[in-house]
């Protein structure tokens, strides 16, 4: 079977046409009955074929780009929620181990009031004892305090008996005096004869005179006692008085110990629970903060395994923009349902001039019926932007003026002089997929007008 070489050629022109911009998996080869149709069948099927694979990796790759925001914002909220929690987790385990610090303290001085309380029973005890005997002392005193003042009782009553006595002297030695007087006149009345007598009774007077001097000193002697017995009497009762006061005293300080003795028994019992609950407490504590130490570890690698998450999320977002990239040059059936639409839109707009609103309502309708065609706007011939940016029904008049000469998809549509749909890329403002389809515009006389310029989200288009 003879193919001439200008029958293959024009049988795989649309082939060449569809590797001019990007690679267009939608062409489609003339089929016939001619000895060329089972190839043209052939290459059809395979393209239709590899059109359909690249759409579903297309898909694939959409849904990759957009779980991977997703899974990149969830790892860095799940990576922020275990930075919190070691965070907090390590405030717990210092706080836990400062908490086991002082417990530690406290059980450590419980244990050493425990020591001490006993040392103040002792000391108490002993007290006691002592303030006993004190007391035994006191009544001791107060019993040898009585018994003197018994005595300086009688020794007071003894010298006013000696005072009675010493009277009855001073009286006899007074009569004696007086006698001797009278014998000593009547002695001188006798003359020689009385001689003797008188030298007798001069004798008696002076032994009278002598006797009345020593009971004048036993009355000075005996006054002298009687004051220092009565000074001792008043001082004893004073004594007594002090003693009294001094084992009543001695009593209630005694009551009081007693009573010190019982709060500091019940005392050093709590102090011996509370060492005993501290020291268990400390255990427990300790026993937390390891708890919370393997928590914090925890929390760590929780932190490491959020941290390689978000770094997995980016490395799948990477991978999908690579991958959207690699496939960004193909051409599916989607770009051509859109070019299509494009086209007749453009055709049954039958423009003269740009008129800025016209434009706009004319946009506005058609980003209305398709919601895949993100941002719309028309330039002149030169490039500026004549109508608003239409995304939608949202109309921004301050788009107008734009210069759009340098970009491709201008220079691309003036100089094919036809529509051409650019690569994939991600859209600065959405940040999904994007490409953008741009047609020039010409009156009915074929003079160019402008261009129409529409940025089409991708994902819509694997969607539909």
């Amino acid at each position: 079977m003879f193919v001439s070489t200008r029958s293959l050629n024009k049988a795989l022109q649309p082939l060449s046409d569809a590797t001019e911009r990007g690679v267009d998996l939608t062409v489609a080869l003339p089929e016939s009955s001619s000895s060329l149709g089972w190839m043209a069948r052939l290459v059809n099927g395979l393209f239709k074929r590899f059109d359909d694979a690249m759409g579903q990796i297309a898909g694939n790759a959409i849904h990759l780009s957009r779980v991977a925001p997703r899974l990149a914002e969830l790892a860095q909220v799940q990576e922020d929620h275990a930075r919190a929690q070691r965070q907090n987790a390590e405030g717990i385990g210092q706080a836990s181990h400062t908490l086991a610090q002082t417990v530690a303290s406290i059980a450590s001085s419980a244990a050493e009031a425990s020591a001490f309380s006993n040392q103040v029973a002792a000391a108490v005890h002993s007290a006691n004892a002592s303030d006993e005997e004190n007391r035994q002392q006191i009544r001791a005193i107060g019993d040898s305090t009585r018994a003197l003042s018994e005595q300086m009782a009688l020794l007071e009553d003894s010298s006013a008996s000696i005072g009675k006595v010493v009277e009855l002297i001073k009286s006899i030695a007074d009569r004696t005096r007086l006698l001797s007087l009278n014998a000593a006149i009547e002695a001188a009345r006798a003359g020689e004869q009385g001689r003797g007598f008188a030298v007798v009774a001069d004798e008696v007077r002076k032994l009278a005179d002598q006797t009345t001097q020593a009971t004048q000193d036993v009355e000075h002697l005996l006054e002298t006692i009687q004051q220092q017995v009565a000074t001792s009497s008043s001082t004893m009762e004073s004594m007594n008085q002090l003693v009294d006061k001094g084992i009543s005293v001695s009593q209630t300080a005694g009551e009081s110990i007693q009573a010190a003795s019982r709060d500091i028994t019940t005392l050093i019992e709590h102090v011996h629970t509370i060492a005993a609950a501290s020291g268990e407490q400390s255990e427990k504590v300790e026993a937390i903060a390891a708890q919370i130490g393997e928590v914090v570890a925890s929390t760590q690698r929780q932190l490491e395994d959020a941290h390689a998450l978000a770094e997995s999320a980016g490395q799948v977002r990477d991978r999908s923009d690579t991958l959207l990239t690699a496939v960004g040059i193909f051409r599916f059936e989607g770009h051509k349902r859109v070019r299509q639409m494009i086209e007749e839109a453009v055709r049954d707009w039958k423009l003269d001039h740009l008129d800025a609103d016209t434009l706009d309502r004319l946009l506005s309708a058609l980003g209305a019926r398709h919601p895949e065609l993100e941002m719309l706007c028309i330039t002149d011939a030169h490039g500026v932007q004549v109508s608003s940016d239409v995304a939608g029904a949202r109309v921004v008049p301050e788009g107008r003026g734009n210069k759009w000469a340098d970009r491709r998809w201008f220079q691309d549509a003036v100089r094919e002089q036809q529509l051409v749909v650019s690569d994939l890329y991600r859209s600065v403002d959405t940040g999904d997929y994007c490409f953008t389809v741009s047609t020039p515009l010409f009156d009915r006389a074929g003079h160019l007008l402008g261009v129409f310029e529409a940025d089409v989200n991708f994902n819509h288009i694997v969607d539909g």
